[in-house]
């Protein structure tokens, strides 16, 4: 039976703060049958830790039940556990028992969100203190920022990495969002009991076909049945993207140190892909806009620099401090006929000239490509931009 309403909310723009997530909602169940059957399902890598990971709810509804609009009424924090295949689940403890072994954590009981129009977040906060102070001191109090408007801290904190949002709509009207979350619902003069990405990773939200609301297992179509810690059905659903970048893809990191031209008449460019979470170890670089057929390697240091035309390259050097370089067995590239090259690379193996260092929590680290070039006949070399990634 559907009693209050459940309302999500988004804070601010949906930008991703330069970081590609391999963490994802796939699947948000709110409102059911008889004792809300509520989860979020959330796509990961297995072996990762949940440390940092937390799902915040903003209330939408100006009549909700537990603060007004742009109050954050629920902070959960799920440190302390890991992804034991690709999803991990938080949910109710009526789901819990609803699907045996399939909730991860089923410590905060019942009646997790409210049945009103909200936003759901996912983040991820790598200061426990600033957890606490989410949970302790956020929660319950108007975080939009500034008061009134619509956007909240959650974007505009610089601790906090937006990883995925969406908004339910139970079809009051005077509900408000925040931050661009795509909205969902509402279904028919309901808040919709859950919704889903279309066939899961790397499939967008359907906004037209929702989870079934019932709970006593009768298929009922067009509605899509729950699947926590499984893969989504594929849907003829018209679909939305949210902020989430499913699968892990996209672009990590923040460019600086503008390189002067190559022989192609553009600069390289140098970018990431894969997640700066140190856990896990998914990061490729990639040099391209680079002259055909030219040989480089990637460079890596904790300390940005400048200095012009390095041994006479015909480019900047944007690292300081103690450089490696990437010239191991397999890491000495070729940009071949697309100008580019790239490396996957092992953040507990970052070559420095003393030896191999790991990357942690919490460290910026800086990188470059160098390559091989020729201007007028004559032998040069030259660099791309430099690139600067916070892991977390």
């Amino acid at each position: 039976m559907k009693l209050s309403k459940n309302y999500l909310h988004v804070a601010g723009t949906l930008a991703l703060a330069s970081i590609a997530q391999s963490q994802v909602m796939t699947e948000v169940r709110i409102s059911t049958s008889g004792v809300d059957q509520e989860y979020i399902e959330i796509q990961g890598l297995p072996g990762q830790s949940t440390d940092g990971l937390m799902v915040l709810v903003v209330e939408g509804d100006p009549g909700g039940a537990t603060g007004g609009v742009g109050t954050l009424d629920f902070a959960y924090d799920l440190a302390g556990d890991i992804f034991t295949n690709e999803f991990y689940l938080l949910g109710s403890a009526e789901a819990a028992s609803a699907f045996p072994g399939q909730i991860d954590n089923s410590s905060f009981g019942d009646n997790m969100f409210e049945n009103s129009s909200a936003t759901i977040y996912l983040v991820n906060v790598a200061d426990p203190i600033k957890r606490q102070d989410i949970v302790q001191t956020w929660a319950g109090t108007d975080i939009t920022d500034p008061v009134g408007s619509t956007s909240t801290r959650i974007v505009t904190d610089p601790a906090v990495v937006l990883l995925d949002a969406v908004a339910l709509w139970d079809g009051d009207t005077g509900d408000v969002f925040f931050d661009g979350a795509p909205e969902f619902g509402p279904d028919g003069s309901f808040l919709p009991s859950g919704i889903i990405r279309d066939g899961g990773c790397p499939g967008d939200w359907c906004t037209d076909v929702f989870i079934n609301f019932s709970t006593n297992g009768t298929p009922n179509p067009p509605y899509a049945d729950p699947t926590p810690n499984a893969t989504n059905p594929t849907t003829s659903c018209t679909t939305t993207t949210s902020a989430g970048n499913c699968g892990g893809g996209g672009s990590v990191g923040t460019a600086y140190c503008t390189a002067n031209n190559n022989s192609t008449g553009g600069p390289g460019v140098l970018s990431a892909n894969g997640t700066p979470l140190v856990a896990s170890n998914d990061l490729t670089l990639e040099a391209s806009s680079l002259p055909n057929n030219s040989f480089g390697f990637f460079l890596a240091s904790l300390d940005s620099g400048f200095i012009a035309n390095p041994g006479g390259s015909s480019g900047n050097l944007c690292l300081g401090g103690s450089i490696g370089r990437y010239v191991g067995p397999g890491q000495i590239k070729n940009a071949g006929t697309t100008g580019a090259f790239s490396l996957a690379i092992d953040l507990t193996q970052v070559p420095q000239p003393t030896g191999f260092v790991a990357i942690a929590a919490g460290e910026t680290w800086r990188f470059q490509a160098w390559h091989r070039d020729a201007i007028g006949g004559s032998t040069t070399s030259n660099f791309t931009n430099g690139l600067e990634i916070d892991f977390l």
